[in-house]
């Protein structure tokens, strides 16, 4: 899985004209920053208000990681339905969230872990390797163009392949309240998207859905904070709920904001 991460971002990479990396910078870098701050912000403060056993039968590490997270097929996949090319380039940034590398860094921020910066290297680096490909010669795009497309159905296929819908029969009540909570507390995204960088919102909502790979998150959370093991099994459960369910929704809202965005055209 990391290897087709790293491929996407080198794809994207690849597409990126350097004339508009400075508009993916200012709204693409911007909704990269915003969501790990708000991320680490509601994190801690969840757990200085309910410690790791969190409420309603949702534990922190559940609620982290699942906030933490876009999934990379999903975006892409919205993107090009009702995005532009810029938005489809933005996968070689958001790629970090497809890693375990922001709840790691919660967890490390809050004093329990060690940060680890290898999901970032291995997806900035193809990035920019291919933004220097692209600058090198521009016939490289057109080479390259189809590639992030090819391997939507093999991402795609891969997250199905971890799934397990008896999980979220497991999960019960509480993988669909942490879904609700899901969505209430990323509407700050959007609204960043919408409001502060004039935009229409798509790329903010489509940023809002948890990768299938989510699911193994919290047990590497756990094999280096050991008070963290006893809520690994059932945060994997409740968050193969949020995948399962934020990827049939989350399509379906951006359709509507798109049509809603359109509807005087």
């Amino acid at each position: 899985m990391p290897f087709l991460i790293g491929l996407i971002s080198f794809f994207s990479g690849v597409a990126i004209e350097t004339s508009n990396l400075r508009i993916l910078l200012k709204r693409h870098g911007m909704l990269a920053l915003s969501k790990i701050i708000w991320v680490i912000i509601v994190s801690l403060i969840y757990m200085s208000l309910f410690g790791q056993d969190g409420i309603l039968g949702i534990s922190a590490v559940a609620l982290t990681v699942a906030l933490s997270g876009i999934n990379p097929s999903l975006y892409v996949s919205i993107v090009n339905n009702y995005g532009n090319k810029i938005d489809e380039a933005a996968y070689g940034i958001f790629g970090i969230f497809s890693a375990p590398f922001l709840p790691v860094l919660v967890y490390s921020i809050q004093g329990t872990g060690n940060i680890d910066w290898m999901p970032v290297i291995s997806t900035l680096l193809p990035l920019i390797l291919g933004i220097l490909l692209g600058m090198m010669d521009s016939n490289f795009r057109k080479v390259f163009h189809n590639g992030v497309g090819l391997l939507i159905p093999v991402i795609g296929w891969k997250i199905g392949q971890g799934m397990n819908l008896l999980q979220v029969l497991d999960s019960g009540i509480s993988g669909i309240i942490l879904t609700i909570l899901f969505y209430i507390l990323l509407i700050p995204l959007i609204t960043i998207d919408r409001n502060i960088l004039k935009n229409d919102g798509i790329v903010g909502l489509g940023m809002n859905a948890t990768p299938g790979t989510a699911a193994s998150f919290p047990l590497i959370i756990g094999l280096s904070n050991p008070e963290i093991m006893p809520y690994v099994l059932g945060a994997a459960a409740q968050l193969v709920t949020v995948t399962i369910i934020t990827a049939f929704l989350t399509p379906i809202l951006s359709k509507q904001l798109y049509l809603r965005n359109n509807a005087n055209k």
